[in-house]
């Protein structure tokens, strides 16, 4: 098993936030990519994201992390990624980190900026 690693940028005004909701609509980054990973990886892989935003709200460097048995390379990953998700949403980076590390916990900082 192999926990990966995500550096994430976004425009999120046509979403309701970074996390996945009970209902079907509006949607949400969170569900965006994971819809993307199960196309990927024909499974369904749960992102966990290094805090949640609201509505609207934009991202820069949003860090979020999976796990995955799959042995495809960080490089294939970040452009089988970016090559099926929405263009307001674009995968930055992609490292794979120890078995322990988990993207809420793990940050060390975040900065907010409101205009």
């Amino acid at each position: 098993m192999r926990t990966i690693k995500l550096n994430i940028a976004y425009d999120g005004t046509n979403y309701r936030g970074w996390q996945r909701q009970n209902r079907r609509t509006p949607k949400t980054i969170q569900e965006e990519i994971e819809k993307a990973l199960q196309k990927i990886f024909q499974k369904m892989t749960v992102l966990i994201g290094s805090g949640r935003t609201d509505a609207g709200v934009h991202a820069l460097a949003q860090a979020a992390h999976f796990k995955t048995d799959s042995l495809m390379s960080l490089d294939k990953i970040m452009a089988a990624l970016n090559g099926v998700l929405p263009q307001d949403i674009a995968v930055l980076k992609v490292e794979e980190m120890p078995l322990g590390f988990h993207a809420r916990f793990d940050t060390r900082s975040k900065t907010y900026i409101y205009c």
